[in-house]
C-alpha cells in the first residue's frame, strides 16, 4: 500500500532534522498540540477530513526521564462519534505513530503539523 498521508516521510523528516526523543520536552509537546489544533481546525474548515467534527483531545499522556525529556508520549483526537483515538504517538523504542486508525486524508493534517513542529525544534 502506498503511504499517501506521508507518515513514513514525516518519520524520515524527523530523523533528517537530526531529532530524537532526547530533544523533546513537555513544553515542546505543548507546541505540537497547538500546531495540531491549528492544522486539524483548518482541515475541518476546508472539508479535508472525513468529518468536520474532529478536534484535539485535552488528554495527553507523557512519560519523561529525570532530565525532563520524553520517553514516550500519546496525543489523542476526538470526534462526534469517538473519543481519544491516537493522533501522534512517540512510542518506546523510537517509533512515531500517526493516527494508526485513520485513513490518509485524516492523517494529513497530523503529518503537516508534525513537520512544522520539527522545523520549530531545529530553528
Amino acid at each position: 500500500m502506498i503511504d499517501k498521508s506521508g507518515r513514513e516521510e514525516a518519520r524520515q523528516y524527523f530523523k533528517d532534522k537530526g531529532l530524537s526523543y532526547n530533544d523533546i520536552t513537555k513544553g515542546d509537546i505543548c507546541v505540537l498540540i497547538m500546531l495540531l489544533n491549528k492544522h486539524v481546525k483548518k482541515a475541518n474548515k476546508d472539508g479535508k477530513m472525513s468529518t468536520t467534527s474532529m478536534r484535539m483531545s485535552e488528554k495527553i499522556k507523557v512519560k519523561c526521564d529525570t532530565h525532563g525529556r520524553i520517553k514516550e508520549c500519546y496525543s489523542y483526537i476526538n470526534s462526534h462519534y469517538f473519543t481519544r483515538r491516537e493522533c501522534i504517538s512517540f512510542n518506546p523504542g523510537g517509533f512515531i505513530g500517526f493516527g494508526g486508525w485513520a485513513e490518509d486524508r485524516n492523517v494529513a493534517p497530523m503529518v503537516s503539523a508534525f513537520r512544522e513542529w520539527c522545523d520549530t525544534l531545529t530553528t
